[in-house]
């Protein structure tokens, strides 16, 4: 009985790889990797605004957050309505206040000002601490230590994101107090709005949880960027690179990404973000015909391994 029972479970061990995953799974990483596929793409566009055209991040920020905030909202509404019943439970929305206000607006700024003092290498990695984070609240909360994989997926992840985002050469990274501190913060924030709202993604969808949390994050930010001159050059390059960023860097994005955590675990959602630096260079390389180097193409494949080893659960 025992060698039979060996027999039939290595006959079906070929059930359990990633091609025979659950439809919930897949659809869960499938949803994670292009959220961050096309955040790391909406990266480009807005160095470009924030840059090339001298827009200040404060600005950025409000517009960016509000608009895609309102129409997310609409379109919550159009497809399933009954969008202002999250705001009648209290406890729902004192979730949501905290996921706007801290976990949208700090992730979308705080990125934004850290490119500003540094660049986007050095921002993408500091704020890239984030799977650490999620997965160090993830053993205090279940109180236990890090499983062998989940150290595995973290640390591949983190070294292909540095390898691609420095070339190799670690010396190279100028950081300056203001650009590391905003990195961090960043870094929190992106790990507050992955984990903070689960619980009423799975109840209210992904559409209307992240279109009020854009359009409350949007109302924090306003007097703020009231209060900054506004700079830049507005032209039909500007708007073309603003839509982008609104439709396909944070509705699609956002939704995706946010939406995957319906279906997988935040820790392994924050991993496949590892895709967003890998999506950066190859938009790069199309878009600017940016060239590779050897420890670029490695930290590529360290990021393709850690996703692989995500899907295998």
């Amino acid at each position: 009985n025992t060698k039979k029972e060996a027999v039939n479970k290595n006959d079906f061990s070929f059930f359990h790889s990633p091609f025979f995953m659950t439809a919930d799974r897949k659809k869960g990483i499938l949803s994670a990797s292009l959220g961050s596929i096309l955040w790391g793409s909406s990266g480009i566009a807005g160095q470009f605004l924030l840059i090339n055209q001298g827009i200040s991040p404060e600005w950025l920020t409000f517009f960016r957050l509000f608009f895609a905030g309102v129409l997310l909202v609409l379109i919550a509404q159009f497809l399933k309505g009954h969008v202002f019943s999250i705001w009648k439970d209290k406890k729902d929305r004192l979730t949501l206040l905290i996921f706007g206000a801290f976990g949208m607006l700090g992730t979308q700024y705080c990125y934004f000002a850290s490119i500003r003092y540094s660049n986007a290498p050095t921002a993408t990695i500091l704020e890239y601490l984030m799977p650490i984070l999620i997965i160090f609240w993830c053993c205090i909360s279940e109180k236990r230590l890090p499983r062998g994989k989940e150290i595995f997926c973290t640390l591949f992840a983190v070294a292909g994101t540095a390898l691609i985002a420095t070339g190799g050469n670690f010396h190279s990274l100028a950081i300056s107090e203001k650009a590391l501190f905003w990195g961090l913060v960043s870094a929190l924030a992106c790990a507050l709005y992955t984990v903070e709202p689960v619980r009423i993604i799975k109840k209210y969808g992904a559409p209307e949880v992240v279109g009020w949390g854009m359009f409350i994050a949007s109302l924090f930010m306003m007097p703020v960027a009231f209060l900054t001159p506004f700079t830049g050059a507005v032209d039909m390059d500007t708007v073309l690179a603003f839509v982008y960023v609104v439709i396909f860097g944070t509705i699609c994005s956002f939704v995706l990404y946010l939406g995957s955590v319906a279906y997988i675990q935040p820790a392994e959602a924050s991993i496949i973000s590892a895709l967003e630096p890998f999506s950066s260079i190859i938009f790069s390389f199309f878009i600017f015909s940016l060239l590779f180097g050897f420890w670029q193409l490695l930290g590529m494949v360290l990021i393709i391994l850690a996703v692989g080893a995500v899907a295998r659960k």
